[in-house]
């Protein structure tokens, strides 16, 4: 292989397919990058078996074809601090790489690309959509920090995506709280897949803040989502997720609307006296026109009130984690939010004033007796 390329344009492929690189796996071919030159073009791909990210084509003048399969972590190093704007890399018979910049020469030894595991392919017939990027960096932001960290239940450590009726759902779940959302796509038929949450994080990064449009393909066993500066290829969770949907289903008989941004600032006060960086218990009042916080820790005591309007329901003291509350209330963009309680002992449920594009659900804590 011999290719001639911008460093900075492959310093920015190196950035994406590091995300698919391991360094925790007895495999040393998983702990690389594997560089292709064929008559497509020059391109990068990471695997670790559960993920992979292939970049589209960079930039290059490809003298000779081939492949190599290069240590992630000593290659991006190189190539960052390579003296001039361009590189060149050559490949002999034996895998030995010979990388020059300016007057900068490295050899570094390499692994044959065919040892490297390819990317999964998908059969596109099995279910394809597309969706702006913007739209799903949101619905991926906005839901996944209830994604369980434990994997007690493995399901739960990656995010339902539920396709019904040209609608898609995204839904996580933690055991504590429930975070779902909704948006339109062009795909009538019925699909659920459950996509790992470090899929969807790294996702996330690599997603545009703008309406270009997404692909995603999608089998019984894998998700591809094709990206503007890359192709990523996931597996999906096994098993069947839970039943959320019976969990936003109890009439709740008291309702109010609060402002979002007053109620945020007031919770995030509480979690300055905090004893636990992970735990703030809270107390809410809620009577008449108000909603009262009160936090009392080793540290100190806080006590304040936020205005509310009750539409219906009669008084409560209800306990909650203050972080738990704050990443619901972090997630709405609307001005106001509605809460739905039941008794000290049931969840809360934040919903929109208007409109039904988001469902949260945060579980109290059990009463003192």
């Amino acid at each position: 292989m011999h290719i001639e390329c911008n460093k900075n344009n492959l310093i920015n492929a190196i950035n994406i397919v590091l995300k698919a690189v391991t360094t925790r796996s007895t495999m040393d071919i998983l702990s690389c990058i594997l560089l292709i030159a064929d008559r497509d073009g020059f391109r990068l791909i990471g695997n670790d078996l559960k993920l992979s990210i292939e970049t589209t084509n960079i930039e290059a003048e490809v003298y000779e074809k081939g492949s190599i399969a290069l240590d992630a972590k000593i290659f991006s190093d190189i190539i960052r601090n390579l003296p001039t704007e361009y590189v060149t890399l050559k490949v002999d018979e034996k895998f030995n790489c010979t990388i020059t910049s300016g007057k900068s020469l490295f050899n570094i030894k390499g692994l044959g690309g065919e040892q490297f595991p390819k990317p999964e392919t998908l059969n596109r017939n099995i279910g394809e959509t597309e969706i702006s990027s913007a739209v799903l960096k949101n619905m991926i932001k906005q839901t996944i920090f209830s994604v369980a960290v434990e994997d007690n239940r493995p399901i739960l450590t990656g995010e339902l995506l539920k396709f019904d009726e040209n609608q898609l759902h995204v839904v996580a779940i933690d055991g504590y709280r429930v975070s779902w959302r909704k948006a339109p796509v062009e795909y009538q038929n019925y699909t659920e897949l459950v996509v790992p949450a470090k899929t969807l994080n790294e996702i996330c990064r690599l997603l545009p803040d703008d309406d270009t449009k997404v692909k995603m393909v999608f089998s019984a066993m894998h998700i591809m989502f094709i990206i503007d500066k890359c192709t990523v290829v996931s597996r999906l969770l096994d098993g069947d997720y839970l039943n959320y949907e019976n969990l936003f289903n109890s009439e709740s008989p008291l309702v109010l609307t609060v402002h979002t941004q007053d109620l945020l600032t007031a919770l995030s006060r509480a979690t300055i006296i905090a004893d636990d960086s992970k735990k703030t218990e809270i107390t809410l009042t809620i009577s008449d026109r108000f909603m009262n916080i009160n936090a009392n820790t080793s540290i100190g005591t806080l006590n304040e009130d936020v205005a509310i309007n009750i539409e219906r329901g009669e008084d409560l003291v209800i306990r909650f984690n203050a972080k738990y509350l704050i990443d619901v209330l972090n997630a709405i963009d609307d001005e106001y939010v509605k809460l739905h309680f039941n008794t000290n002992k049931s969840p809360c449920i934040a919903t929109g004033v208007t409109g039904d594009s988001f469902k949260y659900l945060v579980l109290p804590i059990n009463p003192r007796s």
